[in-house]
């Protein structure tokens, strides 16, 4: 056995983003799939924009006397984090195919809520890597 074979061969995670009811996957007008990639948790990327994040709310609570994190906060939070960490998509959205900025990832993200949830799903579901 090497340690090396149960590492993750890639640092993206693809996500084929499916219709919320009948879980059948969605096709843009070329007949592509829909999708959006994503730095899976342990790349570096993913890692730079969790640290960022944490070091700005870290600095923002020094000198204070609570250090308290709204609901509201720890929802922007996630959401500037997924915004970051996504990579690129393939995706039809008000018609178009959207270049991929932070905000419209947010916007679509907030939107289309549903696609959030699939793409956590799909990071979730790459972290089990080592299973057969």
């Amino acid at each position: 056995m090497d340690l090396m074979d149960l590492t993750p061969k890639t640092d993206i995670v693809v996500v084929a983003i499916k219709h919320p009811s009948t879980n059948e996957p969605l096709k843009n007008d070329d007949g592509s799939d829909m999708t959006i990639t994503v730095y899976a948790p342990y790349s570096k990327e993913y890692k730079a924009v969790v640290h960022a994040i944490a070091n700005k709310r870290i600095k923002a609570a020094q000198g204070k006397k609570s250090a308290d994190y709204t609901m509201e906060e720890l929802e922007a939070a996630t959401m500037e984090s997924l915004a970051k960490t996504t990579k690129e998509w393939n995706i039809t959205y008000g018609g178009e195919v959207p270049k991929l900025t932070e905000a419209k990832a947010k916007e679509v993200y907030d939107k289309v809520f549903w696609i959030k949830a699939q793409v956590e799903q799909g990071v979730e579901d790459s972290l089990g890597f080592m299973k057969a």
